[in-house]
């Protein structure tokens, strides 16, 4: 325990020298502790001397007899302000006013919430303005997420989380940094202490089993449903692991760091410019603008804590990933040092038991590279990554609406030739679809398709469901529940059956229109009985979602919508829910109206809508003739009229027709130009000429803003370069040491210069192609061990580009990840009117393709270990173990291989000729996606509230 002694009594030696430790003379005790001190510190080197006279103790060094420190023995008077009663007394006035600060910083923030909310929204504002000034590139989207964020109910709390903190932090540092030179600094400490805060919440609810413990320690309990929500049984383990264990607070420091050095930054450059600038400027302008006290007040606190506001967070934005790059090169890079140890003790360890004990830290440890891998793969290309996801994002909905416009447009524009020129039987545009959302009865699963392509046939199906309904509402009517309606609800509720018995369609479908309306009223009716509205809802439900359309050919629209071989077309599209003055609760009522509305592409109008900062807009185009004007329907935008009227607006052609709803108007009158001839089909020639020529121009200017992103990224995903700065600094400081005239050497600085280095401290390469073959030889290297043992299993990550796998199936693997590494190479970056651009032959076609084969060379490995479907040409006979190591390095070469992959979709996907043919996104694309959305939020560390 001399450790544990030691420790005491250096404690008490900080406590004599910063504070009073004897009071008038001193006692045997005292001399007892004295004596103790000087035993301490007679082994370093010092001795330690005690005059009472001059009531001082004196430490000497003993070889040169020099003084070291002097400690002045205390006053009484002084001494007796440190006595336990007065320190217990001190402790809590100090506690009451800190809990008055907090009080006071709650109760500003929940009255100055609106007022601060306003504030922080015109600051944050301005400095995306600012960045998507400066770079607009980075992410073209900004405002938006700006806006959407700030408006969100998270935005809101997280903002309230941030005040009320900050508020608190710096009511307390003010009651204790009495210095006024240093209270500049106040305020952004607070702000770095309220965005610690409001990230840090927003992590805990981030995490399901964080809030389920809260529910379990408030005597709750974890039901079936939450545990197949994913919460676990034992959340309050499962959320110690996520944040503790598994290290999530740590994610926080490089935050913490970059704010800090922010706070400092901001607070220097508020003080050499607060009496130059703000102090002059917001009086001045306040006066100039707005005289008046509450006006001077009102602007003097935008302009005076916006700009502060303003200055932290951009300074933070600018600051942020250089420090999160470096602190995860230092730490992140150390830790793979450790990893490969692991690793190889692991796997030795195993091999000395047969490996007949349990893999399952080996299998941890796999997992956990495998994510380590990954995530130092985003945090080098994390600048690549953001911009990529702030571009698709972008191009997202102009993408998929144009997609979904020119599908649907297409179908509709075939059946206005059907109908012009008798191209079939069944005229979908002509004809009534009145028992539209009736399920057919008998119709197999799988068949629901035939609603779109076969109407009419399904009808008579539909008819029978209908019949089965009225012997249903016969029930109720006979039923002990009849004899409580009121005489004029028995009376609609036979007015209802009467039409649905009949053997008109038509009138079957003015019967499911008046149970709709009848049912709308009733469940609104407190007058009505209660049983009216309860019979009218299972009569309905017996007829699945009747939605009569008794206008011709509006049928055509809402099974168009909802049959599953083109209701693809729509899915993932966003629409404008208003055209004019109608109102377009569906996407086919919205490209209806966009038929009438649109902008005339044939006159040059842009059907591509961009604003800076928001995401580009595709405007379906219209069709109508051009000869007639619908300007009192397509211009104003101060009425809201129902879509059913859509299909039943009065309108008056130019060629002196009169067509009742839009969609009879267009059969007869969508231009020539579009429609064809009945030999001929016009449209795909048309839109390619008038449509896709304007995407292909857009394109070609977004490239110039998207091709630089992916330079940058094909320069960095092959980076070389891996020495540290520790390096770097310890070979040149050499050279100067041997000669100090190299200092003044051109030639030596740019040396330096050109000996590129970072803050890695591991053996993980920063380009993303090496560790990714870093990556994939670790997994190929456990797979060789298991199909060709060794007396001892080696790794070396730093060395292992090295080395090549052994084993023909392992060869083969490699191969094919060294072909997928080929074709992103032919992705080459050329110049173009001084722009980088990005020139490739490639097709993704043959990425995925390549995928495969990499897929086929991992299924010939499981099947010569005899693990997966193909177990019977195995080479080595593994035990449940192996096979379990086996399953896991083969899972994660996949994983990997999809990775890579996809750095070579996001370089190949730039300009419009490249997207068109890219395939839909599959399931592990997307799950790529959310990968990395989730990766970049946890790489940040921090966020102010306001940032997405």
């Amino acid at each position: 325990m001399k450790w544990f002694s030691k420790i005491l009594v250096s404690i008490a030696l900080f406590n004599i020298a910063i504070g009073p430790a004897f009071a008038g003379n001193m006692t045997d005790a005292d001399k007892a502790k004295m004596s103790q001190y000087r035993d301490y510190l007679e082994p370093m080197g010092y001795r330690l001397v005690v005059d009472e006279d001059t009531k001082k103790a004196m430490v000497y060094d003993k070889t040169s007899n020099k003084l070291a420190m002097e400690i002045p023995f205390g006053e009484e008077a002084n001494l007796r302000k440190f006595s336990p009663k007065s320190l217990n007394r001190m402790l809590l006035d100090e506690m009451v006013r800190i809990k008055g600060a907090g009080k006071a910083a709650f109760s500003h923030s929940m009255k100055a919430l609106p007022t601060e909310s306003l504030i922080f929204f015109v600051a944050m504002g301005a400095v995306v303005a600012g960045q998507l000034i400066a770079n607009y590139s980075q992410n073209p989207i900004a405002m938006k997420q700006h806006i959407e964020h700030q408006l969100s109910p998270i935005g809101v709390f997280g903002f309230f989380a941030f005040m009320a903190s900050q508020g608190l932090t710096s009511n307390v540092l003010a009651m204790y940094m009495t210095n006024p030179k240093f209270h500049h600094m106040i305020p952004y400490l607070g702000m770095t202490v309220g965005a610690f805060v409001q990230s840090y919440l927003s992590q805990i609810a981030s995490d399901p089993n964080v809030m389920a413990c809260g529910k379990v320690m408030m005597g709750g309990t974890v039901s079936q449903k939450d545990q197949e929500a994913g919460i676990d049984a034992d959340p309050c383990a499962k959320a110690y692991e996520y944040l503790v264990l598994k290290k999530k607070i740590w994610e926080f420091a490089p935050g913490i760091v970059s704010m800090l050095a922010s706070s400092a930054l901001a607070g220097f450059g508020q003080a050499m410019v607060t009496r130059a600038v703000l102090k002059l400027t917001g009086v001045d302008i306040a006066l100039w603008l707005m005289p008046g006290s509450m006006q001077l007040k009102g602007v003097r606190l935008l302009v005076v804590k916006g700009l502060q506001i303003s200055a932290f967070i951009a300074i933070d934005a600018w600051l942020n990933r250089k420090v999160v790059y470096a602190w995860k090169n230092f730490f992140d890079g150390a830790d793979f040092n450790d990893m490969n140890k692991n690793l190889v003790t692991q796997v030795n360890d195993l091999k000395k038991s047969q490996w007949s004990t349990s893999n399952k830290e080996l299998q941890g440890q796999i997992k956990n590279f495998r994510s380590k891998m990954a995530e130092w793969r985003m945090m080098n290309l994390s600048e690549v990554y953001e911009a990529h996801q702030a571009w698709s994002e972008n191009l997202h909905q102009l993408t998929s609406m144009y997609n979904s416009s020119y599908a649907f447009y297409n179908a509709f524009v075939n059946e206005v030739r059907n109908a012009r020129f008798d191209q079939q039987p069944l005229k979908p545009l002509l004809v009534s679809y009145p028992l539209n959302g009736v399920p057919a009865k008998g119709l197999e699963a799988g068949k629901e398709d035939l609603y779109f392509q076969s109407p009419k046939m399904l009808e008579n199906w539909q008819a029978d469901t209908v019949a089965d309904v009225v012997a249903f509402i016969d029930q109720l009517t006979n039923g002990k529940d009849a004899k409580y309606l009121y005489p004029p609800e028995a009376k609609k509720l036979k007015a209802i059956r009467d039409l649905l018995a009949s053997d008109d369609r038509m009138k079957m479908g003015e019967g499911l229109a008046l149970l709709n309306s009848e049912l709308q009223i009733a469940v609104q009716n407190l007058a009505g009985s209660r049983h009216f509205p309860t019979m009218l809802s299972e009569i309905k439900k017996q007829l699945g979602r009747p939605d009569p359309m008794l206008e011709p050919g509006r049928g055509f629209l809402a099974t168009y919508e909802i049959a599953p071989s083109t209701a693809e077309n729509f899915k993932g599209t966003s629409y404008y829910r208003q055209v004019g003055v109608f109102y377009t609760p569906h996407m086919t009522d919205y490209l209806m109206m966009q038929m009438i509305c649109g902008p005339d592409t044939e006159k040059g109008e842009k059907a591509v809508k961009n604003s800076r900062g928001f995401p580009s807009v595709f405007l379906p185009p219209q069709l109508k003739s051009s000869n007639d004007d619908f300007g009192s329907v397509c211009d104003s935008w101060s009425s809201r009229v129902p879509a059913e009227q859509i299909y039943r607006w009065p309108i008056k052609a130019e060629n002196k027709k009169q067509y009742k709803g839009f969609l009879s108007y267009l059969v007869d009158n969508a231009r020539p130009g579009v429609v064809g001839t009945a030999d001929t089909a016009a449209f795909p020639q048309w839109w390619v000429k008038t449509t896709e020529s304007q995407m292909q121009a857009a394109f070609e200017e977004y490239a110039k803003g998207y091709d630089g992103i992916v330079a940058n990224m094909m320069r960095t995903i092959y980076r070389q370069e891996r020495n540290s700065y520790s390096n770097v600094f310890a070979k040149y400081w050499d050279k100067i040491g041997n000669s100090t005239k190299n200092i003044f050497d051109k030639g030596f600085w740019g040396e330096v210069r050109d000996d590129k280095a970072t803050f890695n401290r591991g053996p993980i390469s920063n380009g993303a192609m090496n560790s990714a073959f870093q990556e994939e030889r670790v997994y190929l290297s456990i797979l060789n061990e298991l199909l060709a043992p060794t007396a001892k299993y080696s790794l070396d990550l730093a060395t292992i580009l090295t080395k090549t796998p052994t084993q023909a199936q392992l060869k083969e693997v490699e191969n094919q990840f060294a072909a997928l590494n080929g074709m992103i190479q032919q992705i080459k970056v050329t110049q173009k009117d001084g722009r980088d651009v990005i020139q490739s032959n490639l097709e993704n076609y043959q990425l995925e393709e390549q995928l495969q084969k990499i897929q086929a060379a991992l299924t010939q490995v499981s099947s010569a270990l005899g693990v997966g479907d193909a177990a019977a040409g195995a080479l080595v006979q593994l035990s449940p173990a192996q096979q379990e190591v086996a399953v896991s390095c083969l899972e994660n070469l996949q994983a990997l291989a999809s990775e890579v992959m996809m750095y070579g979709s996001m370089a190949n996907a730039v300009s419009w000729e490249k997207i068109r043919n890219i395939k839909q996104a599959n399931i592990q694309q997307k799950k790529f996606n959310n990968e990395v959305q989730e990766r970049l939020a946890a790489m940040r560390g921090m966020t102010m509230p306001g940032k997405p």
